[in-house]
């Protein structure tokens, strides 16, 4: 399956919307992560990203869950 670049560029424009989204880091962060994970793992399987397009995103993904965890943790304290 051939993705044209602009479907390409929108899907990862959503994506990467979602990673910066301070309001959901900071009060949703699992369901965030989660749906971060998620939707890249379907833009991998429909060919729109390959292996390593995938991995880093949910490398992004990771950092970011971490970065909010450690957020919260700082707030609890």
């Amino acid at each position: 399956m051939i993705i044209p670049d602009e479907a390409k560029a929108a899907e990862l424009q959503a994506w990467h919307e979602l990673l910066a989204d301070e309001k959901a880091a900071r009060n949703i962060p699992e369901s965030q992560h989660g749906a971060l994970r998620k939707h890249a793992e379907v833009l991998h399987r429909l060919g729109v990203i390959d292996d390593s397009e995938l991995i880093e995103l949910n490398e992004l993904a990771d950092a970011r869950y971490a970065d909010a965890a450690e957020a919260f943790l700082d707030r609890e304290s």
